[in-house]
């Protein structure tokens, strides 16, 4: 049976806890870090591995063999400005889905609010996500010429989609709990999620975007990384900002969902370490 802190709990939505806990959450990202490149040769350097090689790979099927880039320019940029932001959400959203019931020896030893464990996960995730951003965006300013006049509108709207990561976060580590085919359902969906979002495309370079409109507003409010993708993308590599209803879009989208996610995490809160 878990053991009850002294102190009152905070009420929901509250965020106290990011203080009263902070140390608590410190060590638990510093544990995240350490733990993914323990025993690791070229540690954090394998942040930049795999979007390379997905960019590499992506750039020769679509741009050389198949010539479907439909007039985009610098496309391997164009690529790997989408993957850093797609990558930090996928691994965001899986691995904070599985946090509550990987660490369920710590739940079980004591009381702390449960949402400082997904946070932490999703922080870890935006570490590694800004050490991409660390080599990218200099790249992109020093080689694009619209871009220095836009990459920093970039910086709240990753922080908008960090609210959302963490808001799912929040959201499906609950649900796992309850209902361990949670995080295998979400990796099968991820696949086909990847593919409807743009990150190998935009969504105005698509043949058939004016035939098929609905379907392109589908995509794009539906789905709700999809404006984060556009609008990061947009700043970094386009040298514009995206449409007001997209700015708006991700100014309500990311804080809903961080309230509606830690909502969900509170009302069980007391039952988790008896579930886990």
């Amino acid at each position: 049976m878990a053991i009850r802190a002294a102190t009152s709990r905070p009420l929901p939505g509250s965020l106290s806890w990011l203080t009263t806990h902070r140390e608590l959450l410190t060590t638990l990202l510093h544990r995240e870090l350490r733990a993914r490149y323990k025993s690791s040769v070229f540690g954090v350097l394998w942040s930049y591995m795999q979007p390379l090689l997905m960019m590499a790979v992506y750039w020769l099927v679509f741009s050389v063999l198949l010539h479907a880039t439909n007039g985009l320019h610098d496309y391997p940029q164009f690529i790997l400005t989408g993957l850093a932001t797609w990558t930090f959400f996928q691994g965001g959203v899986v691995f904070g889905t599985a946090s509550l019931v990987s660490n369920g020896a710590l739940i079980k030893k004591v009381w702390f609010p449960r949402a400082v464990i997904p946070t932490a996960v999703v922080l870890a995730q935006i570490t590694t996500a800004l050490v991409m951003y660390a080599v990218l965006v200099p790249v992109n300013v020093l080689t694009l010429p619209d871009v220095p006049r836009t990459f920093l509108a970039a910086v709240p709207m990753l922080f908008g989609l960090l609210l959302l990561t963490v808001g799912l976060a929040f959201t499906f580590a609950t649900l796992n709990v309850f209902y361990r085919d949670i995080e295998h359902l979400l990796t099968v969906l991820f696949l086909p999620w990847f593919f409807l979002t743009p990150v190998l495309y935009s969504l105005e370079s698509i043949p058939a975007a004016k035939s098929v409109h609905w379907v392109v507003t589908f995509l794009r409010y539906l789905n709700p990384v999809t404006p984060y993708v556009e609008g990061i993308r947009g700043a970094l590599w386009g040298g514009f900002i995206v449409s007001a209803p997209e700015l708006i879009y991700m100014a309500v989208v990311g804080p809903a969902a961080a309230v509606l996610g830690l909502w969900v995490l509170h009302r069980p809160e007391d039952r988790l370490a008896i579930e886990l």
